[in-house]
């Protein structure tokens, strides 16, 4: 029971804050479905070219997470920011997740000439994904939080973490998980593009609400142990 009532405080605490740090900047709420859109729109045109176009959409992608993880590390950091930032928000992180596509990338190519001609290789390419998805779930936050620039070393450290707080981080990212697959689609989708519309902006800030959270609790998590949390909010606590 200590166990539960120490971590409730600790996400309830990051929810706050959470909740605090978007108050300040309310419009980022926007932020991912703008980014969205944008890129979908972007990647339809370039896609046209041909091999230098599917080239292109990885840049094209990683500028719009860059862009992103600029923003959320300002929202994060309970910084003012506004729109007219963009022109300097795909610099700070670009290479960063561009070295970690890169290496996911390569994975990718390894596993498709191991299992070239073979009737597993749609089912290994699906699992590499989901592999990716889970070891690699950490890793904006090692992006823009503890500043690592090598994929593999995104990679590596990303894991690190996820080793040590697997239970503490996984979680609360399930319940929000659980939270954007149960959102009544249906309800909205009855009012026509306007519901498309409402969907996708209010599925864009859960998610963003999410990605804060993530933030607060990940700087929360990343270099502590069970223990040190135990103890420090349990006295917190009793004070």
């Amino acid at each position: 029971m200590r166990v539960l009532t120490v971590y409730g405080r600790i996400y309830a605490d990051c929810l706050r804050q959470a909740l605090l740090a978007i108050r300040k900047n309310p419009w980022t709420l926007l932020l991912p479905v703008g980014l969205l859109v944008a890129n979908n729109f972007a990647s339809g045109l370039i896609l046209s070219l041909g091999a230098i176009g599917r080239f292109l959409v990885w840049i094209v992608t990683a500028a719009a997470m860059s862009c992103y993880l600029y923003f959320l590390g300002e929202v994060v950091a309970k910084t003012r920011v506004r729109p007219g930032e963009f022109a300097k928000s795909v610099g700070p992180y670009f290479w960063s997740v561009a070295n970690l596509f890169f290496v996911y990338w390569v994975a990718t190519l390894l596993l498709g000439l191991f299992t070239a001609g073979t009737p597993q290789a749609p089912t290994f390419a699906i699992l590499l994904q989901l592999a990716a998805v889970i070891l690699l779930n950490a890793s904006p936050e090692m992006i823009y939080q503890r500043g690592t620039y090598g994929g593999l070393e995104t990679a590596r450290r990303s894991i690190a973490f996820l080793q040590a707080n697997w239970i503490e981080w996984g979680i609360p990212n399930l319940l929000f998980l659980a939270m954007f697959q149960w959102f009544p689609d249906m309800a909205l989708f009855s009012l026509g593009t306007l519901g498309e519309i409402l969907d996708a902006v209010l599925k864009g800030a859960l998610f963003h609400l999410a990605m804060v959270f993530r933030g607060y609790l990940f700087a929360e998590l990343d270099g502590t142990s069970h223990r040190q949390r135990m103890y420090r909010w349990r006295a917190a606590g009793s004070a």
